[in-house]
């Protein structure tokens, strides 16, 4: 067994589920920037609550492309997983869609005016879980 397991659209959907911090990787000025976001999860795509920037001028600019990442790391024990999403980003603009965005706990840590929100609708979801090595150790004693 390795230390680095894949995780199935499941299991990287479940732990999309258990937090509200991830990162984007967009473009500004034909340049690549990644910026630390609030996010809830709606169904199978990604809620962000955000000013009128560098995130919102990317999901305005009709369907861009950009990459989502979530992790949970612990550098005591070396282990920890990460999913990561690539697909669309496009701002949320139907009123019925505001109004059900607004009912999701989406607390911007950050503050301020926040009142617009964009979707990422993956296109790739991907995450993998790195073990301890005890428990790739006892794996393939008990081989």
């Amino acid at each position: 067994m390795e230390r680095i397991q894949p995780l199935s659209t499941e299991e990287c959907l479940q732990l999309l589920s258990t937090s509200s911090v991830g990162r984007i990787a967009v473009t500004r000025d034909a340049l690549p920037i990644i910026l630390p976001v609030n996010y809830a999860l709606d169904g199978g795509s990604v809620l962000i609550r955000t000013t009128d920037g560098a995130i919102l001028r990317a999901a305005r600019a009709g369907g861009a492309v950009v990459a989502f990442e979530v992790d949970n790391l612990d550098e005591s024990t070396m282990t920890g997983w990460s999913v990561l999403i690539t697909g669309t980003l496009r701002e949320v603009t139907a009123v019925s869609a505001v109004l059900r965005a607004e009912q999701l706990p989406l607390a911007p840590w950050a503050g301020g005016d926040r009142r617009h929100f964009v979707r990422i609708t993956p296109g790739i979801l991907s995450g993998r879980r790195v073990l301890a090595e005890e428990v790739v150790a006892s794996q393939h004693a008990s081989h």
